[in-house]
């Protein structure tokens, strides 16, 4: 059965909300994709974005671009005048309101693809109707949508170390005909395992959250995923989670000093780094990649108003830390 958070995991709600997609919405009535001033971020979309087009508002993909990790929610329209790709990981959804269709100058160009698979192409139909979607597992181009509503949609997943043991936390934004989860590890990246069932919601339009706590967890690395099964027996995978378990985490220091939070290291950080500020509703205010962190960094936030704040560090190797300030 589904885990009920107690205090003791408070922790881990909180990365969790780290791990949320920074939401993005269109807000002209009409207009270009790469206009940032068309989106309420004053940017245009980018990796791990959850892409929100309203109703009665029109967005035209005028620009190719590839993006990765993203969640594009069709409320209104979306046309497509140049290459959309999207990584495996990336779900695009019109909902009973949504509609997706071509330019119509260049249909060669006028196209979607996931995961280097074709959803939507010049020999599919000019105008596609919600609610459907297109994931790496919904077809291949002129049928990549699925005209139905999208089973289950991940929100988020994420692992972390506590000695020797890893936390697995994920979230769905929505599910439909959800029978359970298969928690699944592998050691070497291509031999998977069951290790755990957990059953799902079934059906929901709200967020749901799951964790469960790999125990005595020693090899140097693992892997985790989760599968995901329909009460039909369809199932789906999520991204793979990948953790090293026995390596030594640099020591650090956070703290604010005004509007800066400044983030110090014990030593030498080689590994690329990711830094994010979240606040309390689980929105990304801040963020920088860093190739190598040194032993200092510095993120001012002029722009943020005072309160309590989630500073996150990951190097994308397994290694996590978070941490409450207050600017």
């Amino acid at each position: 059965m589904k885990q009920i958070y107690s205090l003791i995991t408070i922790l881990f709600i909180s990365i969790a909300a780290a791990q949320a997609k920074t939401v993005i919405t269109f807000t002209a009535w009409w207009g270009n994709w790469s206009t940032a001033s068309n989106w309420d971020l004053n940017r245009v979309p980018q990796n791990d974005d959850s892409v929100v087009i309203p109703q009665w508002k029109g967005v035209v993909f005028d620009k190719a671009d590839t993006l990765a990790n993203v969640y594009i929610k069709v409320i209104g329209g979306l046309t497509i005048q140049k290459k959309m790709r999207l990584s495996a990981s990336s779900v695009i959804e019109l909902t009973g309101t949504g509609k997706l269709n071509a330019w119509g100058a260049q249909r060669n160009v006028e196209e979607i693809s996931i995961g280097g698979v074709k959803k939507y192409d010049e020999n599919a139909p000019y105008w596609v109707f919600g609610p459907a979607f297109a994931a790496s597992n919904s077809g291949v181009a002129p049928n990549g949508f699925n005209l139905s509503v999208l089973p289950v949609l991940f929100k988020g997943f994420f692992v972390a170390r506590s000695n020797n043991n890893v936390l697995l936390n994920w979230s769905t934004a929505q599910e439909s005909n959800n029978s359970n989860f298969e928690i699944q590890r592998s050691l070497d990246g291509s031999s998977w395992s069951t290790i755990a069932i957990m059953m799902g919601a079934g059906n929901s339009t709200t967020v749901q959250q799951y964790n469960f706590t790999d125990k005595n967890m020693t090899a140097p690395i693992a892997y985790y995923r989760i599968k995901q099964v329909d009460t039909d027996g369809n199932y789906e995978y999520s991204t793979v989670k990948s953790i090293r378990v026995n390596e030594a985490a640099p020591a650090t220091r956070i703290y604010t000093s005004g509007n800066t939070v400044n983030i110090e290291f014990n030593k030498e950080v080689t590994n690329p780094i990711t830094v994010r500020i979240i606040n309390m509703n689980g929105q990304v205010v801040g963020q920088r990649h860093l190739q190598q962190a040194s032993y200092r960094i510095t993120m001012n936030m002029n722009n943020s108003v005072s309160g309590m704040y989630l500073v996150q560090l990951n190097d994308n190797a397994g290694w996590n830390e978070i941490k409450k300030v207050v600017l």
